[in-house]
């Protein structure tokens, strides 16, 4: 009689572990997938074919980095959102991504439940559209920022030496076109910290922005005076957009290209450049990490 309930008590056990084991297992596999985060790129847009380029190789760079990612970008112009829609424009892309503001970003993010966000601000300078990016609502939504370029110091010189392949030759002066912001100087302070740098490493090489300091009336009498035959514009900016195209490039007296008085070319948009971008794609690295 021992033996058999020895025996009895033995499967009993048996029987124990191996449902405790079911169950482990079972409530392992109940366990919820950690969620990787979606990727949000936020750019302020452009409604012109050359700067969408841009843009497009940027998307491309991104989603080879993280292919296991979502990725989805937000433009911060509603002028632009605007205007492509009106021309029924609703995607971007070679991965047709929608047209949409950061805003209904998060919103469609909301109703699909998914909460951890890194959004990689795609910009230059840390001004007021930086500014409005950290604006919006992310109540509900676990988010991550990565800032513009110059955000940190140290990009003052990273950026620069990414785009010194563009440089022109002896025979050209070359010039780093920034969009600058002429209500508010303080945020042009990277523009002339980037220009004195340029200046003490490299040969005839300046910083020219559109609004505020150092202007083309502060720059051009230098580059002028270096006196070589050619001059190359260099895009300071993620996209080859209007700026580009007509400010610097076009054909009136006051573009750039005649105010300087030399035959001229340019590069296009930063967002094309993976020696710059890659800035970008090892902070969206870093904020993916974090989660």
């Amino acid at each position: 009689m021992k033996g058999r309930k020895l025996n009895i008590m033995s499967i009993v056990l048996v029987v124990t572990v191996t449902l405790m084991a079911v169950l482990a297992g079972g409530c392992a596999s109940q366990k919820p997938a950690k969620q990787k985060p979606v990727i949000v790129i936020a750019a302020f847009g452009t409604s012109m074919e050359k700067g969408q380029a841009n843009l497009n190789d940027f998307d491309k760079m991104v989603r080879a980095r993280f292919p296991d990612h979502e990725v989805r970008w937000a433009f911060t112009a509603g002028f632009i959102i605007k205007k492509l829609k009106e021309a029924g424009v609703t995607t971007l892309f070679d991965s047709n991504t929608p047209i949409k503001s950061l805003d209904e970003v998060y919103e469609d993010l909301r109703k699909e439940g998914k909460t951890n966000v890194v959004v990689q601000i795609a910009m230059v300078m840390p001004g007021g559209e930086m500014r409005q990016v950290l604006s919006y609502r992310t109540d509900g939504l676990n988010v991550k920022f990565g800032y513009p370029l110059l955000f940190w110091p140290e990009n003052i010189q990273n950026v620069a030496d990414a785009l010194s392949p563009e440089f022109g030759g002896e025979d050209t002066v070359t010039i780093l076109v920034a969009h600058g912001n002429e209500h508010h100087p303080e945020f042009n302070a990277p523009f002339i910290q980037m220009n004195e740098y340029l200046q003490e490493r490299y040969d005839n090489v300046f910083v020219a922005t559109i609004e505020g300091p150092p202007g083309p009336e502060e720059v051009f009498p230098l580059a002028q005076a270096v006196g070589v035959s050619k001059a190359k514009f260099v895009p300071l900016m993620m996209v080859e957009g209007d700026h580009i195209t007509n400010d610097v490039m076009g054909d009136d007296p006051d573009s750039w290209k005649n105010m300087l008085g030399l035959p001229a070319t340019n590069a296009t948009g930063m967002a094309s450049n993976p020696a710059v971008m890659e800035i970008f794609l090892k902070s969206i690295e870093n904020l993916v990490s974090q989660f």
